[in-house]
């Protein structure tokens, strides 16, 4: 089954979201590949990160998740959203009923995830264009390996339930006839420190966290705290981060 994100509706735009100025950047050029009329579907369209700032641009975009909480959030930032309550396995719309899609950070959530891809180049028109990104992460080099320490201790639960990589996406689109083009990358930066991110990973705030319950994650951010300090030394140290999520545009044949 897709994960859903009702538990983190709460929390969810305070952590995902991008800075205003990257954001910006990136509707941009999303902008430069979406057809220039017909309306857009976006799957696990969540609290509406992506979309509100294509509507905002003039993008006639409808939303589906399978998330109550979330498209609550989303419809109390603008009420007249048109969401839809659906798994991205089974779309409740006809074929060719869009001139593109986004999927915006959900595939690797979907177990089914070729049955998702299926549903939307059905519903999307031929040559019409579908947006994708796996799913953003960080590229620093010291969050990678103590976030990889952290799942060790916790007992290496399989991540993720659906897409691996880019790369994985590539070439299923390509072998359904698509071409793709890829979307520069939008990087974020900010400091952070171990301290700060042992206690997201302590309190479960990503979702490759939520099959591991709280006993379980404390333990593993102690040790993951004892192994930093000898490792890593400071872990109250600001220490630079850069977030980053590959996106490709593939054209339906």
């Amino acid at each position: 089954m897709s994960i859903s994100f009702d538990r983190a509706a709460g929390y969810y735009d305070e952590t995902r979201s991008l800075p205003l100025e990257q954001m910006d950047v990136l509707i941009s050029r999303m902008l430069d590949e979406l057809p220039g009329e017909g309306p857009c579907l976006e799957i696990g369209v969540g609290t509406g990160r992506i979309a509100l700032p294509l509507m905002e641009r003039g993008v006639d975009v409808v939303g589906v998740d399978i998330s109550p909480e979330m498209l609550h959030r989303l419809l109390a930032k603008r009420g007249s959203a048109k969401v839809v309550l659906a798994d991205a396995t089974r779309l409740p719309f006809a074929d060719g009923t869009f001139t593109a899609a986004v999927a915006a950070h959900v595939l690797h959530l979907i177990p089914g995830w070729s049955a998702a891809l299926d549903e939307l180049t059905r519903v999307v028109v031929r040559g019409g264009v579908i947006l994708a990104s796996r799913a953003g992460g960080t590229t620093s080099e010291w969050q990678q390996v103590v976030r990889r320490r952290f799942f060790i201790e916790a007992g290496d639960p399989p991540w993720p339930p659906g897409i691996g990589t880019i790369d994985q996406l590539d070439a299923e689109m390509r072998s359904r006839g698509a071409t793709l083009r890829k979307i520069d990358d939008v990087k974020a930066e900010r400091d952070f420190t171990i301290s700060q991110l042992l206690d997201a990973l302590e309190k479960g705030i990503w979702s490759a966290c939520w099959s591991i319950d709280h006993e379980t994650r404390r333990r593993a951010v102690a040790a993951t705290r004892e192994w930093a300090k000898a490792e890593l030394g400071d872990l109250d140290l600001p220490r630079p981060s850069v977030y980053s999520s590959d996106w490709r545009a593939y054209i339906l044949p």
